[in-house]
């Protein structure tokens, strides 16, 4: 498992001696494992190589253990990881509305979701975030206040569209006017004399 020495250098800096028990080191290991398509691990300080097929790394020690453990306890528990979750609501290409929740760190939605109604895969036309998908105890939002939000959105936009619309028809409406009053006092309204 461990021969003492040392890490071999990079191939380009193998010396003559050196290519030498390389390759011997690899015809030996291909005599072991005729039949290994997998990877190799080996240890620190040591050329051995190991087949990651037959040959399992040997178990933890007591100490790497204790050092793993400290470092599990220091994650957030679930509760408090559902607190970093934004809901968001996706329009897909085939119109459905669907809603995706995922970490708020993640400031972008996938390109291609599945779609509940349709059962494929979709893509996605457009994302809007709606909000967090769990309130401060952890407990799930109501679909109501994420709908709420989703129809509240909704709602200014088409505020937004009518008053653009609004603003053309009236842009249109003057310039009907201005051409009426270039047409000779004969030929009004209809265009028709």
């Amino acid at each position: 498992m461990y021969d003492g020495l040392g890490n071999w250098p990079g191939l380009m800096y193998l010396t003559e001696e050196e290519k030498r028990d390389y390759e011997a080191m690899e015809e030996r290991f291909r005599e072991l494992h005729p039949d290994c398509k997998r990877g190799r691990w080996g240890t620190d300080g040591s050329r051995v190589r190991h087949c990651c097929l037959c040959c399992p790394p040997p178990p933890l020690g007591p100490a790497q253990i204790e050092k793993l453990t400290r470092l599990f306890q220091t994650f957030p528990s679930a509760e408090e990881r559902k607190k970093d979750l934004d809901a968001w609501e996706l329009i897909l290409t085939c119109d459905h509305v669907t809603t995706f929740i995922q970490h708020r760190e993640n400031t972008y939605v996938r390109r291609v979701v599945d779609c509940s109604e349709c059962q494929t895969r979709r893509g996605v036309v457009e994302s809007k975030r709606l909000g967090p998908a769990y309130t401060d105890d952890g407990v799930e939002a109501a679909r109501s206040e994420v709908e709420q939000a989703r129809v509240v959105a909704e709602l200014t936009k088409a505020k937004e569209q009518l008053r653009r619309q609004q603003q053309r028809a009236a842009a249109t409406s003057s310039r009907i006017e201005e051409l009426q009053k270039q047409l000779s006092p004969t030929v009004r309204g209809d265009g028709i004399a």
